[in-house]
């Protein structure tokens, strides 16, 4: 099989011109396309909220924020629907007494925000807290951002 250099005519003007577009897109995509702070703020917000929230049993307030289509993969390797979910927090079955979010990146992309980082959380029942890796997204629904997904791997 014989590689195509960047100056091999079979690559037309144009296609030179497409390919050149693209590594410049790659190298400043993220200066080109930075989220504004108020955006990145008000979903750090929201995540905050829903932390509280979930320590302090508010099932009102996750309510609000998890999405109907909410997909939870817990670090145990259960994932839960948004319903499933609230009744474990319901029923008593899970009780979180802590969670520690570390340090998070939030990355942005139009109306859906991606949140990584990890967390120190303590369980009713458990003799010590665990670390967890995770990501999240937020989507902006009804001019509100909502939970769509959680996805989190326990670390040794």
């Amino acid at each position: 099989m014989r590689l195509h250099s960047w100056t091999n005519p079979t690559f037309s003007p144009l296609t030179r011109g497409i390919l050149a577009a693209a590594l410049l897109l790659a190298l400043a995509g993220d200066r080109l396309f930075a989220q504004p702070p108020a955006i990145e703020q008000a979903v750090r917000q929201v995540e905050d909220r829903r932390i509280k929230a979930t320590i302090d049993d508010d099932l009102a307030t996750l309510e609000a924020i998890l999405a109907d289509d909410l997909t939870y993969g817990h670090s145990n390797g259960v994932v839960d629907t948004k319903a499933s979910y609230l009744e474990t927090l319901r029923s008593g079955k899970t009780k979180y007494q802590t969670i520690e979010r570390l340090p998070s990146v939030v990355r942005v992309y139009g109306n859906t925000a991606i949140i990584t980082g990890t967390a120190t959380v303590g369980l009713r029942g458990q003799a010590a807290p665990f670390t967890l890796r995770y990501t999240l997204a937020y989507v902006m629904r009804d001019g509100q951002w909502r939970m769509v997904a959680w996805q989190s791997t326990r670390l040794p």
